[in-house]
């Protein structure tokens, strides 16, 4: 399967996060920044909403990893993301990554990724994977 990483790899999807996925986000990280779940906060530092966790965008590199891929050898190895503009509840996002490297000598993966609404970036970032057959 390995033949399938090709420099011309690129995987796109929708998503979304609801007010629900949110909630679930804060119990599991135990991150209850009202900046992520209280309107009236959020809208005091200049925001429309509540903002989506970072690392709860984050999750779709996870699905990429995981998911995604030609095939299920990949293991994550690491993680860079910057955060451009906000993202908010149910907002329609689209994922977008495409390999940028690949190493035969390690097996290494490296993918460009980016996130955006409307064809605005809202974030954009790596993710890296080794491939373990």
């Amino acid at each position: 399967m390995w033949d399938k990483y090709t420099e011309d790899l690129h995987i796109k999807w929708p998503f979304s996060f609801s007010n629900e996925n949110m909630h679930t986000f804060a119990e599991l990280s135990n991150d209850f920044n009202p900046l992520h779940n209280n309107n009236e906060f959020a809208q005091s530092k200049g925001f429309q909403a509540p903002v989506v966790y970072g690392l709860l965008l984050c999750t779709q590199m996870s699905r990429l990893i995981g998911q995604e891929l030609p095939d299920k050898n990949a293991i994550l190895t690491g993680i860079r993301m910057d955060f451009i503009s906000p993202s908010y509840p149910d907002d329609e996002l689209i994922f977008e990554a495409e390999l940028i490297t690949k190493s035969t000598a390690t097996n290494a993966l490296e993918f460009k990724c980016l996130i955006s609404k409307n064809e605005k970036i809202m974030c954009r970032g790596n993710v890296s994977a080794i491939w373990r057959p």
